[in-house]
């Protein structure tokens, strides 16, 4: 029996994996949709950002990591 096999990969980012100074985190996120929807959120409420630049969302696509 394979361990795993046929499990889809959760995704994870932080904040901090773009140098800022944030301890956020999104753990356990099942896509790709699903994760920036709670970023948008995030970057609104703590960073006072009413939208996310594309350049900025290159860079956390980029640092989206799969577990």
């Amino acid at each position: 029996m394979v361990l795993g096999f046929g499990k889809k990969k959760k995704l994870e980012f932080s904040c901090s994996s773009l140098g800022m100074s944030c301890g956020f985190e999104v753990k356990g996120s099942s896509s790709e949709q699903e994760l920036l929807d709670i970023l948008k959120v995030h970057a609104k409420t703590a960073h006072n950002m009413t939208e996310i630049s594309n350049d900025l969302l290159g860079k956390i696509k980029q640092n989206i990591k799969k577990v």
